[in-house]
Protein backbone atom coordinates (compact mmCIF):
# COMPACT_ATOMS: atom_id res chain seq x y z
CA UNK A 1 0.00 0.00 0.00
CA UNK A 2 1.34 3.55 0.37
CA UNK A 3 3.57 4.04 2.27
CA UNK A 4 5.39 7.52 4.03
CA UNK A 5 8.55 8.19 2.80
CA UNK A 6 11.01 8.86 6.16
CA UNK A 7 12.48 12.01 6.71
CA UNK A 8 11.22 16.13 6.40
CA UNK A 9 10.24 17.87 3.71
CA UNK A 10 13.07 20.03 3.93
CA UNK A 11 15.42 16.76 3.61
CA UNK A 12 13.70 14.99 1.09
CA UNK A 13 12.85 18.09 -0.98
CA UNK A 14 14.72 17.53 -4.63
CA UNK A 15 16.51 15.09 -3.47
CA UNK A 16 16.01 11.03 -5.19
CA UNK A 17 15.39 8.15 -2.92
CA UNK A 18 16.67 5.57 -5.25
CA UNK A 19 12.83 4.84 -5.93
CA UNK A 20 12.28 5.81 -9.65
CA UNK A 21 10.07 8.95 -9.48
CA UNK A 22 7.55 9.14 -12.62
CA UNK A 23 5.04 12.31 -12.95
CA UNK A 24 3.07 10.47 -15.97
CA UNK A 25 -0.91 11.08 -15.15
CA UNK A 26 -1.35 10.23 -18.79
CA UNK A 27 -2.33 6.56 -18.03
CA UNK A 28 1.08 5.06 -19.70
CA UNK A 29 2.17 1.69 -18.37
CA UNK A 30 4.56 1.73 -16.18
CA UNK A 31 6.36 -0.99 -13.48
CA UNK A 32 4.76 -1.96 -10.89
CA UNK A 33 7.96 -0.92 -7.97
CA UNK A 34 7.00 2.64 -9.83
CA UNK A 35 6.26 5.69 -7.74
CA UNK A 36 5.35 8.86 -7.09
CA UNK A 37 7.17 11.17 -4.29
CA UNK A 38 4.83 13.94 -3.57
CA UNK A 39 4.81 17.23 -0.85
CA UNK A 40 1.06 16.91 0.44
CA UNK A 41 0.05 20.17 1.77
CA UNK A 42 -3.29 21.64 3.18
CA UNK A 43 -5.90 24.11 1.15
CA UNK A 44 -9.00 24.80 3.50
CA UNK A 45 -9.43 20.86 4.49
CA UNK A 46 -8.25 19.19 1.69
CA UNK A 47 -5.26 17.30 0.94
CA UNK A 48 -3.50 18.36 -2.21
CA UNK A 49 0.13 17.05 -3.82
CA UNK A 50 2.62 18.03 -5.79
CA UNK A 51 5.77 16.69 -7.39
CA UNK A 52 8.56 16.68 -4.58
CA UNK A 53 11.25 17.34 -7.25
CA UNK A 54 9.53 20.50 -8.40
CA UNK A 55 10.00 21.49 -4.45
CA UNK A 56 12.97 23.99 -3.74
CA UNK A 57 12.37 24.56 -0.30
CA UNK A 58 9.10 25.23 2.38
CA UNK A 59 9.56 28.24 4.66
CA UNK A 60 7.40 30.49 6.85
CA UNK A 61 5.54 33.61 5.15
CA UNK A 62 7.57 35.98 5.37
CA UNK A 63 7.86 39.51 4.24
CA UNK A 64 6.05 39.68 0.92
CA UNK A 65 5.72 42.86 -1.01
CA UNK A 66 2.88 43.53 -2.70
CA UNK A 67 2.91 44.79 -6.29
CA UNK A 68 0.15 46.94 -7.64
CA UNK A 69 -2.63 46.31 -10.63
CA UNK A 70 -1.57 42.81 -10.54
CA UNK A 71 -3.97 39.59 -10.50
CA UNK A 72 -5.61 39.27 -7.26
CA UNK A 73 -4.36 35.77 -6.34
CA UNK A 74 -0.45 37.48 -6.81
CA UNK A 75 0.49 38.55 -3.44
CA UNK A 76 3.64 40.52 -4.20
CA UNK A 77 7.05 39.25 -4.50
CA UNK A 78 9.61 38.11 -1.78
CA UNK A 79 13.44 38.50 -1.73
CA UNK A 80 14.90 34.51 -1.37
CA UNK A 81 18.66 34.88 -0.68
CA UNK A 82 19.02 37.78 -3.62
CA UNK A 83 16.49 36.28 -6.01
CA UNK A 84 13.15 37.99 -6.52
CA UNK A 85 10.54 35.19 -6.41
CA UNK A 86 6.95 35.82 -7.58
CA UNK A 87 4.68 34.53 -5.10
CA UNK A 88 1.38 33.31 -5.42
CA UNK A 89 -2.02 32.38 -3.14
CA UNK A 90 -2.53 28.90 -3.97
CA UNK A 91 -6.12 29.24 -2.53
CA UNK A 92 -7.33 32.34 -4.28
CA UNK A 93 -5.99 30.47 -7.55
CA UNK A 94 -7.38 27.28 -7.47
CA UNK A 95 -10.92 28.92 -6.15
CA UNK A 96 -10.60 27.23 -2.99
CA UNK A 97 -13.04 28.86 -0.47
CA UNK A 98 -10.88 31.63 1.47
CA UNK A 99 -13.01 31.54 4.83
CA UNK A 100 -10.68 28.35 5.92
CA UNK A 101 -7.58 27.80 7.86
CA UNK A 102 -5.52 29.66 9.62
CA UNK A 103 -3.43 32.26 7.70
CA UNK A 104 -0.89 32.32 11.14
CA UNK A 105 0.55 28.85 9.84
CA UNK A 106 0.48 29.49 5.98
CA UNK A 107 3.99 28.44 4.63
CA UNK A 108 5.37 29.30 1.25
CA UNK A 109 6.38 25.96 -1.11
CA UNK A 110 9.18 27.50 -3.21
CA UNK A 111 8.70 25.69 -6.63
CA UNK A 112 11.06 25.23 -9.85
CA UNK A 113 8.62 25.69 -12.68
CA UNK A 114 9.16 26.71 -16.06
CA UNK A 115 9.03 30.45 -14.95
CA UNK A 116 11.65 30.23 -12.51
CA UNK A 117 11.00 30.05 -8.83
CA UNK A 118 7.86 30.61 -7.79
CA UNK A 119 6.89 30.83 -4.08
CA UNK A 120 3.07 29.15 -3.10
CA UNK A 121 1.50 29.98 0.19
CA UNK A 122 -0.37 27.19 1.34
CA UNK A 123 -2.65 26.56 4.18
CA UNK A 124 0.25 23.96 5.72
CA UNK A 125 2.56 21.19 4.09
CA UNK A 126 2.45 17.94 5.42
CA UNK A 127 4.48 14.95 4.44
CA UNK A 128 6.05 13.64 1.68
CA UNK A 129 4.68 10.20 0.57
CA UNK A 130 5.23 7.75 -1.62
CA UNK A 131 2.40 6.50 -4.26
CA UNK A 132 2.81 4.01 -6.18
CA UNK A 133 1.95 4.49 -9.90
CA UNK A 134 -0.91 2.39 -9.77
CA UNK A 135 -2.69 4.44 -7.04
CA UNK A 136 -2.93 7.66 -9.18
CA UNK A 137 -5.70 8.07 -11.53
CA UNK A 138 -5.39 10.26 -14.09
CA UNK A 139 -7.22 13.72 -13.56
CA UNK A 140 -11.19 12.96 -14.81
CA UNK A 141 -12.39 14.21 -18.35
CA UNK A 142 -15.21 16.89 -16.90
CA UNK A 143 -12.20 18.44 -14.98
CA UNK A 144 -10.32 19.39 -17.83
CA UNK A 145 -12.11 22.64 -18.34
CA UNK A 146 -10.29 26.07 -17.61
CA UNK A 147 -10.80 25.86 -13.85
CA UNK A 148 -9.45 22.61 -13.44
CA UNK A 149 -6.24 22.72 -15.74
CA UNK A 150 -3.77 22.87 -12.86
CA UNK A 151 -4.91 18.95 -11.47
CA UNK A 152 -2.97 16.18 -13.12
CA UNK A 153 -4.47 12.78 -11.13
CA UNK A 154 -5.37 11.74 -8.25
CA UNK A 155 -3.73 9.60 -5.73
CA UNK A 156 -6.08 6.73 -3.90
CA UNK A 157 -4.76 6.62 -0.28
CA UNK A 158 -5.75 4.15 2.29
CA UNK A 159 -8.14 6.89 3.65
CA UNK A 160 -8.19 9.41 1.37
CA UNK A 161 -7.65 10.93 -2.05
CA UNK A 162 -5.15 13.47 -2.53
CA UNK A 163 -5.53 15.80 -5.73
CA UNK A 164 -2.41 16.09 -7.66
CA UNK A 165 -1.24 19.42 -8.43
CA UNK A 166 1.15 20.72 -11.23
CA UNK A 167 2.63 23.93 -10.39
CA UNK A 168 3.94 24.52 -13.84
CA UNK A 169 0.01 24.71 -15.01
CA UNK A 170 -0.88 26.55 -12.24
CA UNK A 171 1.20 29.96 -13.41
CA UNK A 172 1.76 28.92 -17.60
CA UNK A 173 -1.08 31.41 -18.48
CA UNK A 174 1.00 34.36 -16.58
CA UNK A 175 4.84 33.97 -17.95
CA UNK A 176 5.03 37.38 -19.30
CA UNK A 177 3.82 39.39 -15.86
CA UNK A 178 5.84 37.41 -13.81
CA UNK A 179 8.74 38.25 -16.03
CA UNK A 180 7.73 41.72 -15.12
CA UNK A 181 7.54 41.04 -11.79
CA UNK A 182 10.83 39.50 -11.56
CA UNK A 183 12.59 42.30 -13.79
CA UNK A 184 11.38 45.35 -11.07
Amino acid sequence: MTETATGSIAQGAGKSTGSTVSMDFAGSAHGKDEVSLLVTFMLGDQTYGGDILQIQEVSGVSHITRVPHVKDYIKGVTNLRGNIVPTIDLRTRLNIDSDKGDASSQQIMIARTTQGLIGYIVDAVREVISVPQDAIEPTPEDWLDADHKYFVGIAKMEDSLVTIVDFNRVIQADGALLDELKAG
